[in-house]
């Protein structure tokens, strides 16, 4: 399931936009002049798939209709102001309708019991690691770089704290579920080159890190864990190894040269891994100087020993293409600097050989990085990714090779993006992929 279409009514009490993906495209621009609700629509989108209820409640809208390719509608409506009592339950009503069905939900208020915030306060970063509590009752999540409160943490996030540390919180229907699950949302904001990083409670001043040291950090976590799922593959392949070679060895079918192939094959995509930081450099074992005169229990146990080294290096496929799409975009854009990844996360090195600090690189460059991790490593398939002025601190000559790249990544990990850009360089000549938004006065 995709998103096809988002309208929006009442946008400040001033505007109706209508935005909709050209057929077949992966990427629609949203542009207008300054004041017209770029980002607070972006924001809009993200709080009603990341189900934040409170954060809509407070946003200046009256109506968002979200139509799917399934001929779904997601529908998010704040009620009038002259109904102010709704007793448990916010002034928002979401609606899904398909193929005749109509689904109805009002988000329930959070009520807290003050006579013991404490336990539950203290508690909430131990449970939702990517929460960073920034104020008595204020959150930073890590994930969405939303500022949230007790109640939208509590609404957001209930399926990952104690029953007995909850309110009475009513629970998501299993249609919006299903909706979240299907379509993952993300936001990647103007302020993506920093991230909120003291916590409230140990009592000390709140500052910023870079996030660039952050996805570094990330990266040699994902290697690290494909290495360790690397390793306990190979464990399991070496236990059952006899009893394969014997099943193998009954129905052999291995031609010389498939073997001499999958043999090349093999060493050729070791070096790749060892290249791309995914292996450690090894010693290669010597190649087999004439498979022809191996004998039919030799070429079983090739075969075996092919069709293992083949399940094991599997593992990394995905992680290495992203790792070299990551490097070959970044190192073409980069003069006179070399990126690369490797188990220790993401170096940068001068053309001389230094090493040079993350966040000592030109905002420019922080900027591309930050995005290219965002675009990789946060993205998937179905979900929509919602990006900030893309532009920001990049030379014209990066925002003219800006759509390549995207579409270049969202063809490989088949998501789609909406994109807020004031820059005719990174919309270049694809001007039918705009949605111009209008000065239209409502009121």
């Amino acid at each position: 399931m995709n998103i096809d279409r988002v309208c929006i009514k009442g946008l400040f009490n001033c505007f109706d936009h209508d935005l909709r993906f050209q057929s077949g495209e992966r990427i629609m621009f949203v542009s207008s002049p300054n004041g017209f609700g770029k980002t607070t629509t972006l924001n809009l989108i993200n709080a009603l798939f990341n189900h934040a209820p409170s954060s809509l409640v407070r946003a200046p809208f009256q109506k968002l209709d979200v139509s799917f390719n399934d001929g779904g509608h997601l529908i998010a409506e704040k009620l009038p102001v002259d109904e102010s009592d709704y007793g448990d339950h916010l002034p928002v009503k979401l609606t899904y309708n398909r193929d005749g069905t109509h689904e109805t939900f009002y988000p329930a208020r959070v009520v807290i019991d003050k006579n013991h915030p404490g336990i539950l306060i203290e508690a909430i970063e131990d449970f939702i690691p990517v929460l960073n509590q920034v104020g008595p009752d204020q959150w930073y999540d890590t994930e969405t770089g939303a500022k949230l409160s007790l109640a939208d943490v509590l609404e957001i996030y209930p399926d990952d704290l104690p029953a007995e540390l909850l309110p009475e919180v009513s629970p998501i229907p299993d249609w919006l579920q299903e909706i979240k699950q299907s379509i993952k949302v993300h936001l990647v904001d103007t302020k993506r080159l920093s991230r909120i990083s003291q916590y409230w409670r140990h009592g000390r001043s709140v500052y910023t890190t870079h996030t660039i040291n952050h996805y570094s950090q990330e990266f040699a976590s994902h290697i690290r864990d494909s290495i360790i799922e690397y390793g306990k593959l190979s464990q399991n392949l070496d236990i059952s190894f006899p009893s394969r070679l014997i099943t193998r060895h009954q129905a052999l079918n291995d031609s010389v040269q498939n073997l001499r192939d999958d043999l090349e094959a093999i060493d050729g995509r070791r070096s790749e891994l060892e290249n791309t930081g995914l292996l450690k450099e090894a010693h290669h074992s010597p190649r087999v100087p004439n498979l022809e005169l191996l004998d039919k229990a030799q070429r079983v146990g090739l075969a075996v020993y092919v069709q293992d080294a083949k399940e094991k290096l599997a593992v990394f496929d995905d992680l290495y293409d992203k790792i070299n799409t990551f490097t070959k975009i970044a190192n073409s854009r980069f003069i006179r600097k070399q990126v690369a990844v490797s188990a220790d996360g993401m170096s940068v090195t001068q053309r001389d050989g230094t090493a040079l600090d993350l966040e000592k690189l030109s905002a420019g460059e922080q900027h591309e990085l930050v995005m290219l991790y965002n675009l990789l490593f946060r993205a998937s398939k179905n979900s929509l990714i919602l990006i900030d002025e893309p532009e920001r601190s990049h030379h014209v000559t990066w925002q003219e090779k800006w759509l390549g790249d995207i579409e270049q990544i969202a063809g490989h990990s088949g998501f789609r993006a909406i994109v807020a850009t004031h820059s005719p360089e990174i919309i270049g000549d694809r001007w039918s992929l705009v949605v111009e938004l209008q000065n239209q006065d409502n009121s």
